[in-house]
């Protein structure tokens, strides 16, 4: 599962693996099933007023947390106003801004309590937006909305979710964490469909050594790793071609610059950093499986949304790029006698260690003197909030909706616009998109607002990702999607006569 997570309580996560835990623990109002598409959650319907406004989820009947305790709507409010809550400091807030008052309560303004989000009734939630949005029911799944149980934050605050003491409402409920080991979850008996649940328990190892994780897939120990090293690819599709899936996400790995930090205030120096990067000898002589070089940071996933791309770098012939860089360079006042020098921090991993080598000897070819720093992954994005970076990298996987790539530039997205980038007119359009229910329209704005970012290399784009598995041909149900969401409880085990148990 990559990485050790820092937490697994739903409102304060923010990376992929700790989601991953989340979707197996908890259900919102609405859920994904295991080909990443919206379903409904504990809510078994819902109705949305005419003018786009207003939401009603109607929950399922006799909904109970894993110790038995009535699940009521108070608990999915209590979930809402948890992750406004600016005390809990949940990592994307900003997409409950859509519901009335959100802004409001996520900035001190008023209590939490004033939140438009409330129970009708023990088996009813209301919420009421600011402004239709076209993506709400989907956002509703997000682990940040998931329900709190009352009876046991009343207790225990944010302790509700220690070893112990969590109670969950998901496909399976929290049997121990062991820092650095294991998160083991086991089958949560009182949730609405367990007769469906095939998985009794599932063990989650932090596995950022790529090749150790491989090394125990191969013995049987792993029965999924959702990463394997690329410089494997061609010995696994020889070796273990039933078990390697390589498919295409809503993934996009890019660079954030720190414009905090006076080295990349000028737009030169920015642009330079960006078309000294060769994209396609990353994606085709240092990674090789299937990647796609990345000029817009909108991936081609999103749905009928057609990319410009970057007008910086394609208005430039590859072969004059790197030239051109050291012309902007020389402009900023860069030079041998004064090289730019910036530390690029980068996430281990086998993939991100060689794009971080191939992208410090590109910018090395420019003039740049780079120094490369890694980290654990959740040690990086730690950095990256805190501002305590130059240049680093970054990955962001979403939904086929422009909206959540756009929303990774917004002057409020801090949590994610980890390079402080803010642009008046970027803020207006992205905005602007987001309450627009005319497709055609959104799009057109959501294109008008990339294009000033990409014009102001805001960051960098550097490739579109694939996802990258191993899953053993014993484990059933896993299907490959745009989303890379693969909860367990659609997966089962299946081992016929010639296999057997490691």
């Amino acid at each position: 599962n990559v990485d050790e997570p820092d937490t697994i309580d739903p409102q304060k996560m923010g990376t992929t693996y700790e989601q991953y835990i989340a979707r197996d623990l908890f259900e919102g109002l609405v859920s994904l099933d295991a080909a990443g598409e919206t379903i409904p959650g504990i809510a078994e319907s819902w109705d949305i007023s005419e003018d786009g406004l207003t939401y009603t989820f109607h929950l399922r009947e006799n909904l109970v947390w894993s110790d038995g305790h009535p699940l009521s709507a108070d608990d999915v409010v209590l979930g809402f106003r948890r992750a406004m809550d600016p005390a809990t400091g949940a990592w994307f807030a900003n997409f409950g801004y859509k519901i009335f008052n959100g802004y409001e309560v996520n900035t001190s303004a008023v209590k939490p309590e004033e939140l438009a989000v409330r129970a009708l009734d023990a088996r009813t939630v209301e919420i009421r937006l600011v402004a239709p949005s076209p993506i709400f029911v989907r956002i509703c799944s997000m682990p940040m909305f998931m329900p709190v149980p009352g009876h046991v934050y009343a207790a225990h605050g944010d302790g509700w979710v220690k070893e112990g003491v969590m109670v969950s409402n998901g496909a399976y409920m929290l049997a121990s964490w062991k820092p650095q080991d294991s998160v083991r979850i086991i089958k949560n008996p009182r949730f609405y469909a367990a007769e469906s649940v095939r998985i009794d328990e599932v063990i989650y190892y932090p596995t950022d050594d790529d090749e150790a994780a491989l090394r125990r897939f191969r013995t049987g120990a792993l029965d999924l790793n959702t990463r394997f090293p690329p410089s494997k690819y061609d010995w696994l599709m020889q070796n273990l071609p039933d078990q390697t899936l390589v498919y295409s996400t809503g993934w996009i790995s890019y660079a954030s610059f720190n414009l905090q930090n006076p080295k990349f205030a000028d737009v030169r120096v920015r642009r330079a950093l960006t078309l000294a990067i060769d994209r396609e000898a990353i994606t085709g002589k240092i990674l090789r499986t299937g990647e796609l070089p990345a000029y817009s940071f909108v991936p081609p996933a999103v749905q009928n949304f057609n990319s410009e791309g970057s007008a910086v770098i394609t208005a430039v012939p590859p072969e004059s790029r790197t030239e051109e860089a050291r012309r902007l360079l020389a402009e900023a006042g860069y030079g041998p006698d004064n090289p730019l020098r910036f530390v690029f921090n980068h996430r281990i991993g086998e993939a991100n260690r060689r794009v971080a080598v191939a992208m410090q000897q590109m910018w090395r070819e420019a003039g740049v003197d780079v120094e490369l720093q890694a980290s654990e992954v959740k040690v990086h994005y730690n950095l990256l909030r805190e501002g305590n970076f130059e240049v680093a990298d970054g990955g962001w996987a979403a939904p086929p909706d422009a909206e959540y790539f756009i929303y990774l530039l917004l002057s409020g997205s801090t949590e994610v616009n980890y390079g402080r980038y803010a642009n008046a007119e970027y803020d207006r359009l992205g905005l602007e998109a987001d309450r627009t229910m005319d497709i055609p329209t959104r799009l057109s704005l959501y294109r008008a607002a990339e294009r000033i970012a990409l014009e102001e290399v805001a960051m960098m784009p550097v490739y579109i990702p694939v996802e990258r598995a191993l899953v053993q041909t014993w484990v059933k149900g896993f299907l490959p999607n745009g989303t890379a969401t693969h909860p367990s409880r659609f997966m089962w085990i299946e081992r016929g006569p010639e296999i057997a148990q490691p």
